[in-house]
């Protein structure tokens, strides 16, 4: 965990993507966490493949801002995220 909050202290943004099937459905879902100004930003996506082509069908986006890295990772999990999965992003995420 002190790899991820350091990461978080010098700038960077920490996450993943990864497809789980629910229901017998293929999702896609991405995670993401930052720091910035003082407060750690969330990132939690998700869509069922079939809609991936029509994103504003079905979609999921949700940003978050809290005081604590703790409530920040909390959050996270509760969204389904598994934190030892967080590496640096290669992709351009809404922040």
């Amino acid at each position: 965990m002190n790899g991820l909050e350091e990461a978080l202290d010098a700038g960077k943004r920490r996450g993943y993507e990864e497809f789980r099937r629910i229901d017998g459905i293929s999702f896609l879902f991405q995670y993401a966490i930052k720091r910035q100004g003082g407060v750690y930003c969330t990132y939690c996506f998700s869509v069922a493949e079939s809609s991936m082509d029509i994103f504003e069908d079905g979609e999921d986006e949700e940003v978050r801002e809290f005081s604590s890295l703790d409530d920040a990772m909390e959050h996270l999990r509760a969204k389904g995220a598994a934190m030892e999965k967080f590496a640096p992003i290669k992709r351009t995420l809404p922040f």
